[in-house]
């Protein structure tokens, strides 16, 4: 029964979410507007209890937060805030890779350059969704090697607060850093170095410097 229940809520949410990101990505909400409960339980066909349930685990999550007589606002991050998401997901990131790197083969590998190449693409056409999705499939080829579900399930929200919800802006320095970022990763893992590559991920690729945070990119 537990687990059915379990089950239930993780369902609810995925569409709550699922249904505030389209409504993101649209343009029709942007972080710092609000969102009306009504309107939700019309469009998603839901009744209002497990409704209010699911967005309250959206705000424990920080996706959202809930202000009495205004509704449910779509959250901002300010840039301490992205730089503090960055610094957690480094270093998880790069303790799943240590803990996996035996299992990572040519397979991996060659997956990991497929998508980096796709990732360039999607810039190229401006689908900055879609490049998001690729970032997170990029790096999800070895985190999906663990069996630590605690530790992707927190990668898992910070990642969609950071491309799903955060507004950062991928002009064309930042594109080309995480591009030639994600080919030494790449490199790093061919050459059997597991510290140095994890290394690299928390130390340069998962951090974002100040003169690349949205607004600042002058190409």
């Amino acid at each position: 029964m537990n687990n059915t229940i379990s089950s239930s809520t993780q369902l609810l949410r995925t569409q709550v979410y699922e249904y505030l990101r389209e409504q993101l990505k649209t343009g029709k909400l942007r972080p710092g507007m609000f969102v009306s409960i009504n309107k939700m339980v019309e469009n998603l066909g839901l009744s209002r209890t497990p409704l209010r349930d699911a967005l309250l685990q959206l705000q424990v999550e920080g996706f959202v937060t809930f202000l009495p007589q205004r509704g449910i606002k779509i959250n901002e991050l300010n840039l301490k805030e992205i730089e503090n998401i960055y610094e957690v997901m480094g270093a998880l990131d790069s303790r799943v890779l240590i803990s996996v790197f035996h299992g990572i083969g040519q397979r991996e590998v060659d997956r990991m350059g497929k998508i980096n190449e796709q990732m360039l693409l999607a810039a190229e056409k401006k689908d900055f969704y879609r490049y998001w999705e690729l970032n997170s499939k990029f790096h999800g080829v070895y985190l999906n090697l663990s069996r630590n579900n605690l530790i992707l399930y927190h990668l898992n929200i910070l990642r969609q607060r950071l491309f799903g919800f955060g507004e950062i802006d991928w002009g064309n320095r930042l594109i080309e850093m995480n591009y030639q970022e994600h080919v030494k990763i790449i490199a790093l893992i061919t050459q059997g170095n597991a510290k140095k590559a994890a290394n690299y991920i928390r130390d340069v690729h998962v951090h974002l410097p100040s003169h690349l945070i949205p607004g600042k990119d002058t190409s």
